[in-house]
């Protein structure tokens, strides 16, 4: 383990969550969504969020242990990085240049928003942790772990910002879809697929 990088990291995010609660306490102190580009806040979130962000990717292949090659939840590990990484280009994809990270190009509430408000975050989390958990690193997985929590207090942070800026229309798509996991939509459409494939097989007998 590289224990520099990994101290570095740590006092990145820590830092990083230091700040983003102090947001969520006090919205007139806003350090996301920052307040302007090149104010103190955008130049401080953005050197402390790339930080934390690289010294997670970096210790994960620093500390990449060969001897677990075949182990089962490596390969789970390695299946969520991977699941999550594309769903995370689908999500950023679908959003549009002039939306991410809190642009304000139109309110998106269609395609993959119908299953979580916050696809970045919830394809990111998986992803790091997934990571972490095929490197068998310790120091990736706390790391990952401080990702998590960053990625859960901006969603939070960006809330109020986005309530501001899209009013009703914002507000009412939040009552319909999750925060991170839209589990109640996910077993809506599985039921329904069901009982579409169900009379598929009852109109294929003789």
């Amino acid at each position: 383990m590289s224990v520099p990088l990994l101290a570095i990291g740590i006092a990145a995010g820590v830092t990083l969550i230091f700040f983003l609660i102090r947001t969520r306490l006090h919205p007139d102190l806003r350090f996301w969504p920052t307040p302007r580009p090149w104010g103190w806040q955008s130049l401080l979130f953005w050197t402390l969020f790339r930080t934390l962000n690289i010294s997670a990717l970096v210790l994960s292949a620093l500390d990449w242990h060969r001897w677990k090659a075949v182990s089962p939840e490596r390969w789970l590990g390695a299946g969520l990085a991977v699941a999550g990484v594309a769903l995370y280009g689908m999500a950023c994809y679908a959003l549009g240049r002039g939306n991410l990270y809190c642009g304000k190009d139109g309110l998106v509430t269609g395609g993959i928003y119908r299953w979580t408000r916050n696809p970045q975050y919830a394809t990111a989390i998986p992803a790091y942790l997934g990571l972490a958990l095929a490197s068998y690193s310790l120091g990736a997985l706390i790391l990952a772990i401080l990702l998590a929590l960053t990625f859960v207090l901006m969603a939070l942070a960006e809330e109020p910002w986005l309530e501001a800026n899209y009013g009703e229309d914002y507000c009412a798509y939040r009552r319909r879809v999750a925060r991170f996991y839209n589990w109640r939509y996910g077993l809506i459409v599985l039921r329904t697929e069901s009982l579409r494939l169900e009379r598929a097989l009852k109109g294929a007998r003789p």
